[in-house]
């Protein structure tokens, strides 16, 4: 070979080495893409810091099981996130319709009405409204709290129902967030709070040296279904973690998250498991859509 074919030979060698850096590092600028999830790089998430057990937030600790819910989607999608911003439950709908947060976890429970406005993936666990009353109480059912006063806070599906009681003889106030409701049962100013059941629990546990206790086997309304809440606008994404969600709430971390976070649901509940769990149905027919399905 002469010289000057050596020359030309050298130089095509280059150009393959350089052509096939491009097409890895092309390669690997797709792979990258593909981690984004949201079309975001790094995800913005609101959370309750003021429900133990569920959201809650002590010394910059967060613990509960909607905390835990995060953690498994965060390493089951592999997406990256920002530390979690507090959030309350009337802000849980606009934070999303303007952008500021990518997604919430917060107790949110899924409804029509709220589904017109933004996504939601869920339910991850379902829990009935019941309610949370001090040491002296005699509340065995519903009954016995008519003429007696029943306090919610702003922003929760919880209020409606509890201002729906009227009709049972029952008075209900409304005051801004949990903590007033609890203040006012510690007082004897009211005679119970209600919301979530599975909220209750973790306020009972947190206040126990208060004597305050969940009513067993008293409910209202209807079921109440949490979800993950998107914005519009990134069905793909949402039905991935439809499936994620899917696979979690049938595996045994599932059932491990809700024990570690509300014992008290386990040691007071039998079969809490058939009632706190929702089927892939449920599932299916509340994520990813701007209705529920029948």
């Amino acid at each position: 070979m002469s010289s000057k074919n050596r020359v030309y030979v050298a130089v095509a060698a280059f150009c393959a080495i350089v052509a096939a850096g491009l097409a890895l590092a092309v390669s690997s600028g797709s792979d990258e893409q593909d981690d984004t999830f949201l079309d975001r790089d790094r995800i913005s998430v609101g959370m309750h810091n003021d429900l133990p057990g569920v959201g809650y937030e002590e010394n910059y600790h967060r613990s509960g099981f909607d905390q835990l819910v995060f953690e498994r989607v965060r390493e089951g999608l592999g997406f990256r996130s920002s530390p979690p911003s507090n959030i309350s439950s009337e802000a849980r709908v606009p934070v999303l319709v303007k952008g500021d947060l990518d997604m919430v976890f917060a107790s949110f429970s899924i409804t029509e009405k709220r589904m017109r406005y933004v996504d939601f993936v869920g339910p991850y666990v379902t829990t009935y409204q019941g309610f949370l009353v001090g040491p002296e109480s005699k509340v065995d059912e519903l009954d016995d709290l008519k003429g007696g006063m029943v306090c919610s806070w702003e922003g929760t599906t919880s209020a409606d129902a509890v201002a729906d009681l009227k009709r049972e003889g029952i008075a209900s106030k409304t005051l801004v967030d949990a903590s007033d409701c609890l203040e006012e049962l510690k007082k004897g100013k009211v005679q119970a709070v209600s919301t979530d059941q599975m909220i209750l629990h973790g306020f009972a546990r947190q206040h126990a040296k208060d004597g305050l206790e969940v009513v067993p086997d008293v409910t209202i309304g209807a079921p109440q279904h949490y979800g993950i809440g998107l914005p519009k606008g990134h069905r793909a994404d949402c039905r991935e973690l439809r499936e994620f969600v899917k696979r979690y709430v049938g595996s045994s971390d599932w059932i491990r998250d809700v024990t570690t976070s509300l014992p008290d649901i386990a040691d007071t509940e039998p079969g809490w498991i058939s009632d706190y769990e929702p089927s892939d149905e449920a599932i299916d027919a509340r994520s990813c859509r701007d209705t529920p399905s029948s």
